[in-house]
């Protein structure tokens, strides 16, 4: 009677190697000869025995999970549900599937200083990839141990050594408020909550606006949602408070919201209102009119953000990473200049 399997040392034995050897083969290391591997899978799977992964990792104090975390200020702030987010969290679960990782999806509010380092001490993360820095950069560095495998999405502050991963954040919001200055736009306004990414973009906006000579509106204040976009602005039209020649969105989300208030109401895009949103997710491309944004790389951030964690998983040293920051220019902000 063949005996029973049970182990990887049950399996070892079977095939005549070390255990050190049969797990190498069942791992697929190209230390391990080819013939070896085969003949050890084939011994596993007519067996019908797998490696207890979770022991294992307890074992090794590894989890082979990567977690994405979104730190929010409050339920309004950007999250897995906003379509950039969405789109390059896609990006990062296929790069992290290829290296044989799984993904974790986790929010948190920045008060919860100690919550990042409980992914490490209760072993459920090798590594994080943290979205959403808020606008308190002192208490979003408390939460960051700079000790751990931890990359981030967006700009870095001067005064923080954590490793990042973006666009340039100020030179976007100087590239939409250019453009919007050039189709002979006088009134522009910031749209979007506060936050230190899009402080740098309405930094940049400002900076064209003193450039211009051109007086700078109160920004308005829009969480990241179509449905706030879109019910401030038919609030601001309804009331006869709109009189904005031109939007530079903090995203796209705000942009979409905003344009669809304002055709409702009869308002013309890019006529009487030219705009520009932030990001370039896909359907920019596929409104009516089309939506000019600043466009973000979520293939490649997605793959530099995996990238880097991993380096920083094998103890390399690791180098921020400020992508190419583009407009796309597209019909919502074209205006037909005399």
């Amino acid at each position: 009677m063949t005996k029973k399997v049970r182990s990887l040392s049950d399996l070892a034995k079977l095939a005549g190697v070390s255990g050190s050897t049969a797990s190498r083969a069942l791992n697929n290391n190209k230390l391990i000869s080819a013939k070896t591997r085969e003949k050890i899978q084939k011994l596993a799977a007519a067996h019908d025995f797998k490696i207890n992964t979770a022991a294992r990792n307890f074992r090794l104090k590894t989890s082979n999970t990567i977690a994405v975390v979104i730190i929010k200020s409050s339920e309004h702030d950007q999250s897995f549900t906003d379509p950039f987010v969405l789109n390059i969290v896609g990006i990062i679960a296929d790069e992290l599937s290829r290296h044989k990782y799984d993904l974790l999806l986790v929010s948190h509010n920045i008060a919860q200083t100690s919550s990042l380092d409980d992914y490490f001490t209760m072993n459920r993360a090798d590594g994080l990839i943290v979205f959403g820095q808020g606008d308190d950069m002192d208490a979003f560095d408390k939460l960051i141990n700079h000790q751990k495998p931890i990359v981030v999405w967006g700009g870095q502050s001067k005064n923080s050594d954590y490793v990042t991963v973006g666009t340039d954040n100020f030179m976007g919001g100087e590239l939409a408020t250019l453009h919007l200055v050039k189709q002979g736009c006088e009134n522009i306004v910031f749209c979007g909550m506060r936050s230190f990414e899009t402080g740098l973009r309405f930094a940049g906006y400002q900076q064209v606006l003193k450039n211009a000579q051109l007086q700078q509106p109160n920004p308005l204040d829009i969480h990241f949602t179509f449905e706030d976009a879109y019910k401030v602005t038919l609030a601001l039209l309804k009331n006869n408070q709109f009189n904005y020649d031109g939007i530079v969105a903090a995203s796209d989300s705000i942009a979409l919201g905003m344009m669809r208030a304002l055709n409702e109401q009869g308002v013309s895009v890019p006529e009487q209102v030219a705009i520009v949103g932030y990001d370039d997710i896909s359907v920019c491309a596929f409104t009516q009119p089309s939506l000019s944004s600043i466009h973000q790389d979520t293939q490649k951030g997605g793959e530099a953000l995996v990238s880097a964690l991993l380096d920083l998983l094998n103890k390399k040293p690791v180098d921020s990473v400020v992508l190419d920051t583009q407009l796309m220019i597209r019909d919502s902000s074209c205006r037909k200049l005399n």
